[in-house]
């Protein structure tokens, strides 16, 4: 990986985990929040928490996808760039694997901690 892809790769993640904790400091303010208290609060928290990694996980998933594809189609016949967009595209596809697991994780923790069996 050339040095230029490292710098845009740690750009585009900064920028994915900043942004919404910069939107969200705006919304609420840092020391704004008022402090957990409840079985339901910290239930919410807890699902906005993996709503963002969900989130996080599918636009990973997405840029591996868009990575990859570039990778294959500049590869010009070589068997080393397209081994490694080939690498790009099971690395897209263990992203959404997680990101499916942790959406059927948060319907399971959900429900036992409301005591639901249906």
């Amino acid at each position: 990986m050339s040095k230029f892809e490292k710098i845009v790769s740690i750009a585009v993640i900064a920028a994915t985990v900043i942004t919404p904790l910069a939107t969200l400091a705006q919304v609420t303010g840092i020391t704004g929040t008022p402090p957990i208290t409840s079985l339901g609060q910290a239930q919410g928290s807890l699902t906005s928490i993996i709503n963002w990694i969900i989130t996080i996980f599918w636009i990973l998933t997405v840029l591996f996808l868009i990575w990859a594809a570039v990778l294959y189609l500049t590869a010009g016949g070589d068997e080393d760039k397209i081994g490694q967009a080939k690498k790009r595209v099971i690395g897209a596809i263990i992203a959404a694997a997680i990101a499916l697991l942790s959406t059927g994780l948060q319907t399971i923790v959900t429900r036992l901690l409301q005591g639901s069996t249906s």
